[in-house]
């Protein structure tokens, strides 16, 4: 039943296809998937780490890209992009 609760990006997917609004996002695989949602998304982008979404990091423009991925531990630890979403506290 809780089958997505430790994987992210799988709650994104789960959750937009039951139209709980969120922002946009795309799982990405390598620095080019990574620059790819740049373009699509503009930049600053969110990248988090996609197992237990402990831990996030911003790349402000294509040359942070690398150093975003390398803060979370590389690709191989499932990395997904977000578009990102201004906060107001209320």
């Amino acid at each position: 039943m809780f089958w997505f609760l430790q994987d992210k990006y799988l709650q994104k997917v789960h959750f937009s296809r039951h139209a709980i609004p969120l922002p946009e996002s795309m799982q990405i695989d390598d620095l080019e998937g990574a620059k790819r949602a740049g373009e699509i998304f503009g930049y600053p982008l969110m990248k988090r780490l996609a197992y237990d979404g402990c831990r996030n990091a911003v790349a402000h423009s294509e040359e942070e890209l690398s150093s975003a991925v390398a803060a979370l531990g590389g690709f191989d630890r499932g990395l997904y992009v977000e578009k990102w979403a201004p906060f107001v506290k209320v």
